[in-house]
């Protein structure tokens, strides 16, 4: 395990981590005011001193479901997304770098953020170097309104890494998007987008589905893939996990408190989300587990999760050797007794890692390797 040292007090604990093509973890640190990104050549035991990107104070405004993203292009280019309160709560600022040393001014994602409230947004570098967005916004709240079913839309814009232009094209992508919950984007290996989102089904189900989006911006219709039967009069803040290995199989994990499942599971696809295997369950149930997070390189696949026993938090994790197949019993590698961010799985393209920052402990970067004899969770 690699551990640095201890965040201070008024720092918050949702950093974000990525690796580079020359090895290098770049990290952002956000603090009360400001967001700074800095770097480490030994796997987190030491960073760098950290460049601060935005030079006027502004409040920064980051939950659970709303951490901040850093990507790094096989450039070695830096991408840094994070929230602040400007005109609207929590508004997505986005902020990129040829090689860290020097930031471009943040700017705004959305071009009606000073006028609508926009969140959770995620960030992709796809294979043909452009950069994408999506998040929750509501401009169209009048339209569910009428509905009286609660939720929103998901909209999408982009840009090409080698010249970014703003303000970006954006345009409505999904809607009848449960309000809270995180959405999760991967690239599939035919280069189209794959988002995986919670939805508002009729009768206030809250389950997943998929669709695409192609290089060009166009979205697919989606498809209901979990049917867990989750019927509740609000939202869950709970937010699905996708990842798509270079063999194309889908792997995701989701959290239901559904009529036909409840808890933590694990499912894969091999017809790019026609249809998946048996979920497994993750997780002992009496612990309460949530949060997971999935990552796929190669044959291997790691889970990492939360569990809380009334005193301590831990982050539990399984890793398959085999795309899935067959499991390693589930295994406590980290904890704490204070407040935490949820667990993020990273990769340098060898070796899976435990992303992950608590107030007591700070942050740590653990490398998750096979952890004990696989137990057979075939279906």
């Amino acid at each position: 395990m690699a551990e640095s040292e201890k965040i201070l007090p008024e720092q918050k604990i949702y950093t974000a981590a990525a690796f580079g093509p020359d090895g290098r973890l770049w990290r952002i640190i956000p603090s009360q005011k400001y967001v700074s990104v800095d770097y480490s050549t030994d796997h987190g035991k030491t960073f760098s001193q950290a460049t601060r990107l935005n030079l006027t104070d502004m409040p920064i405004h980051l939950w659970d479901e709303n951490p901040p993203t850093i990507s790094v292009d096989q450039e070695g280019k830096i991408y840094v997304l994070y929230f602040a309160d400007d005109q609207q709560s929590s508004t997505s600022f986005f902020s990129h770098s040829d090689n860290g040393t020097l930031f471009s001014t943040p700017i705004k994602i959305s071009s009606v953020a000073n006028t609508w409230y926009h969140y959770q947004t995620e960030m992709l570098v796809d294979a043909k170097n452009r950069i994408h967005f999506i998040w929750h916004d509501t401009r169209d709240r009048a339209e569910y309104k009428k509905q009286g079913s609660g939720d929103l839309s998901i909209y999408h814009a982009s840009a090409k890494t080698k010249a970014i232009e703003t303000p970006f094209f954006e345009q409505r992508i999904a809607k009848n998007i449960c309000s809270c919950c995180r959405t999760a984007m991967a690239e599939d290996v035919d280069g189209n987008l794959v988002i995986l989102a919670r939805f508002v089904y009729p009768g206030n189900i809250r389950d997943h589905g998929l669709f695409k989006l192609s290089p060009d911006g166009k979205a697919s219709e989606s498809w209901r893939v979990t049917f867990d039967d989750w019927e509740i009069e609000g939202c869950p803040a709970h937010g699905p996990a996708l990842s798509i290995s270079a063999d194309g199989r889908y792997h995701m994990t989701w959290f239901t408190q559904g009529e036909k499942r409840s808890g933590l599971f694990y499912a894969w696809s091999d017809d790019q989300g026609k249809t998946f295997s048996n979920p497994i369950q993750v997780g002992d149930q009496d612990k309460l587990p949530g949060r997971a997070d999935v990552l796929a390189l190669g044959k291997q696949v790691a889970l990492a999760w939360k569990v809380f026993d009334g005193n301590k938090t831990r982050v539990e994790a399984m890793f398959s050797s085999d795309r899935g197949l067959h499991w390693s019993k589930a295994e406590s590698i980290a904890e704490t007794a204070a407040q935490s961010a949820h667990p993020a799985l990273i990769t340098d393209g060898k070796q899976i890692f435990l992303s992950w920052n608590s107030m007591d402990t700070g942050y740590r970067l653990i490398p998750i390797a096979p952890l004990n004899s696989a137990v057979d969770t075939k279906p």
